[in-house]
């Protein structure tokens, strides 16, 4: 044990030693002896006078104060910039969102631009079904309505019916309508003694919505035997409702009304080819095509997507694409014809010119010209320019036969030889007489 305390006593010695510093000797009894001879156990510290006291009082104020000083302006300073930063991070948000919107707006499919025809057609035209008379596709509804009118008298039920389903051309609330007048009717013909069912208020929300917008409900309702009358209002005294009534219902007329509301297809109108036939001194005596001004107008969206469509044209050619990707790339088109100008050009250079709608198919063209052709039985084919055939199922807008083509007529060499052959005086032609009485 007083090995043990001695060893750690000697230890504690040896650091009071170290910490007296250069020119002190250690005692055995613990006290510090200088190498003068002045002897202390302890260094005490020096006290400094009052007037050092004060000056240093004074200048610790001051560097507090202007630590302090500096402290708030590095905290102003660092609250400018910290505004000025969120300030221009918003900005910088809100333009990157703007270039954003913009960029999807142009990168993405481009609106179809729908125009009716080429500007070469100056009006296309619409054959009534009803009396087989050419009108401007503006004007057809109108008359296709009025002209049914005028045939009211002949069977009421008939017109009335065909009205209702041709001249209104919206599927969804003529299919409601339908579905309105069925129930009605069918209410009527199986309680034909009830006084509820032989009247239609005008005023209820599905005569105003699906019934009344919707032409031809008067005539149709009028050879149900319904009439319109005025009686006075409940709820509003002193004014009058409408009221369709049908006092005396025949229940075989309504059979019949039902049966043609289901089964009844829409008389449309077809589309009037306006057939010309064109000899080459015609062709010359046309002149050049005039183009409105508003044809080579763009606005700036116009222009912005075309800048666009330019710089994305040139980077792709600079990428490796398939040819599912290039296909893809080509069926997308800015402008959507709705017709498209079709001229036929025969061996003796006289030229047929007819109108289809761009999503008729080519077989539409062959279909067309096979019946009015000299020579039936001799077989065909259209080509164009480059001598290519077009697939008789496909649609012309597909075909890129829009919005105007020229196809080149060639009989079968082998066909005509022989027919040649048959009657080598006979005059070779093209359009049967019957058709050129027609068109001329």
């Amino acid at each position: 044990m007083d090995k043990i305390k001695g060893f750690f006593d000697k230890k504690k010695l040896d650091k009071k030693f170290k910490k007296a510093g250069t020119g002190h000797t250690l005692t055995s009894s613990g006290s510090y002896v200088s190498n003068e001879g002045t002897s202390y156990r302890h260094a005490q510290p020096q006290r400094p006078s009052v007037a050092q006291s004060v000056e240093s009082q004074l200048a610790g104020q001051a560097a507090l104060l202007r630590i302090e000083k500096k402290s708030q302006h590095n905290q102003t300073q660092s609250s400018i910039v910290k505004a000025a930063k969120a300030q221009a991070q918003r900005e910088l948000d809100d333009e990157s969102k703007a270039k954003a919107a913009h960029q999807s707006s142009l990168s993405s499919k481009p609106s179809e631009k729908q125009f009716e025809s080429a500007p070469v057609l100056e009006c296309i035209l619409l054959v009534c079904p009803f009396c087989s008379e050419s009108f401007p596709r503006q004007e057809i509804d109108n008359h296709m309505l009025l002209c049914l009118r005028e045939q009211m008298g002949d069977d009421p039920s008939v017109v009335s019916v065909t009205m209702f389903l041709s001249c209104n051309r919206n599927p969804d609330k003529l299919q409601a309508g339908k579905d309105i007048f069925i129930r009605v009717f069918n209410n009527i013909i199986a309680n034909p003694a009830e006084e509820k069912f032989q009247k239609l208020k005008c005023s209820t929300n599905a005569y105003k919505d699906k019934i009344e917008p919707m032409l031809g409900h008067a005539e149709l309702l009028g050879a149900a035997g319904f009439e319109l009358n005025h009686i006075q209002s409940e709820n509003s005294p002193g004014s009058t409702d409408s009221i369709w009534i049908n006092a005396n219902p025949d229940v075989e007329r309504l059979t019949n009304l039902v049966a043609m509301l289901k089964d009844g297809q829409a008389m449309k109108p077809t589309l009037d080819r306006q057939a010309k036939l064109l000899h080459p001194k015609d062709i010359l005596s046309f002149g050049p095509i005039y183009y409105p001004d508003d044809f080579y107008n763009l606005n700036k969206e116009e222009i912005a997507r075309e800048h666009q469509m330019r710089r994305e044209r040139v980077e792709k050619e600079l990428q490796l694409r398939t040819k599912a990707m290039r296909e893809r790339d080509a069926q997308q088109e800015v402008r959507k014809y709705n017709f498209t100008l079709i001229r036929i050009r025969f061996p003796n250079n006289t030229i047929l010119q007819l109108v289809f709608r761009a999503f008729e198919k080519f077989g539409d063209i062959l279909s067309y010209l096979t019946p009015i052709l000299a020579y039936e039985c001799i077989p065909y084919t259209l080509l164009d320019s480059t001598g290519q055939t077009f697939d008789e199922a496909t649609f012309l807008s597909d075909l890129g036969l829009v919005p105007a083509a020229v196809l080149n007529f060639q009989w079968d060499e082998a066909v005509l030889n022989d027919v040649i052959a048959q009657n080598p005086k006979q005059e070779i032609k093209f359009l049967s007489d019957e058709y050129l009485d027609q068109i001329s």
